[in-house]
């Protein structure tokens, strides 16, 4: 059961908006009423911060073409450039405070909203262990991996022990 409370409101949309998102709803199994939850959960947990950060969308296989074109120590190197700064002001913007709550909820957000694959994390022995499942390649499971280190590192000050495959790679830390 949800224990969040809710409200009731009335909003008034165009037709052709109503119509997609009842046939959507339809197709995903849910209500009305959930889908308007999910999008609206969406933009104020994500799309509205995007937006602030001058983020572009970039599909999964242009991203894996470019990271293709890469050597690997460049797909490294980019990998740690992009999580060493962004992440770290998101999450200083969103939350305010760097602490390991706030960094895992980050990295979870970012793979329920970039598209870069699909996790499962769980907490063992005081560790936060992020098992990923993608399909970008050894190339994407580097620049994750340094990703993922990178954030880690800049925000919460710890190291990671990693360990990647072709499509699959898990980062853990310390809590």
């Amino acid at each position: 059961m949800n224990s969040k409370k809710t409200s009731t409101i009335t909003f008034r949309i165009d037709k052709e908006y109503e119509k997609i998102l009842r046939q959507d709803s339809e197709l995903k199994g849910v209500s009305l009423n959930v889908l308007a939850n999910q999008i609206f959960r969406d933009y104020t947990e994500w799309d509205r911060y995007m937006k602030s950060f001058g983020t572009i969308v970039l599909s999964r296989d242009a991203f894996k073409l470019i990271i293709d074109e890469l050597d690997e120590k460049s797909v490294i190197s980019l990998g740690v450039k992009i999580g060493e700064s962004a992440p770290k002001e998101f999450i200083l913007f969103k939350w305010k405070d760097l602490n390991s709550y706030n960094v895992t909820s980050f990295m979870k957000m970012f793979f329920d909203h970039c598209g870069y694959g699909k996790y499962d994390h769980q907490t063992q022995h005081d560790k936060h262990i992020f098992g990923i499942r993608h399909d970008l390649g050894y190339r994407g499971s580097l620049f994750l991996k340094s990703y993922l280190e990178a954030v880690i590192r800049s925000t919460l000050g710890k190291q990671c022990v990693s360990t990647v495959s072709d499509n699959s790679l898990t980062v853990s830390f310390e809590i």
